[in-house]
């Protein structure tokens, strides 16, 4: 797990964040999964998702188990403030990289906004196409995400109407 955490890129997002987040800021990759990981992930899932969007534990394990995954939580003084899980999807002809969740507790700060644009730095490192993620577009909450999102560069590439989804798209 976590093959990418040694990459010294991700120096950059403690350094975007300590302005914001201050001396305490750490990027944390967990080299295997335990109990406390997922209560971390549960805390900030249930502070940035309703209960439909919330991952069960076997779903959580499930995408742990891709061999590319890439699993981060950032933490301020040992709590923590957000999380990152992506993976390179499979059973495409390009090599994109799916970005399955992003979220941070304090949200207007530019957390997210500064994780993504590492996240982008290292992808491109990486030899990833782009970046591939899934959001609302129906809801409230959807729509501020599809606009921050686009604000940073994602174009939507698939509707669905019936789920009120959106697939955006990050060209690297």
């Amino acid at each position: 797990m976590n093959r990418a955490r040694k990459d010294p890129i991700w120096k950059n997002i403690r350094a975007a964040l300590l302005p914001i987040l201050g001396e305490g800021v750490e990027v944390f990759f967990p080299e295997t999964w335990s109990e406390k990981y997922l209560s971390w992930y549960k805390e900030i899932e249930q502070s940035s998702f309703r209960p439909s969007l919330r991952y069960s534990r076997e779903e959580i394990d499930e995408r742990l188990g891709n061999e590319s995954v890439l699993m981060m939580f950032i933490l301020n003084d040992n709590v923590p403030e957000g999380l990152v899980l992506g993976y390179r999807l499979e059973n495409t002809t390009e090599d994109i990289f799916y970005l399955d969740t992003i979220a941070v507790k304090q949200k207007g700060r530019g957390l997210g906004k500064n994780i993504l644009k590492v996240l982008f730095e290292w992808a491109r490192k990486m030899g990833f196409s782009s970046i591939q993620l899934d959001t609302e577009y129906k809801n409230e909450t959807g729509i501020q995400l599809s606009n921050f999102y686009q604000k940073l560069g994602f174009k939507v590439i698939n509707t669905d109407d019936e789920t009120g989804n959106i697939t955006m798209q990050f060209k690297l």
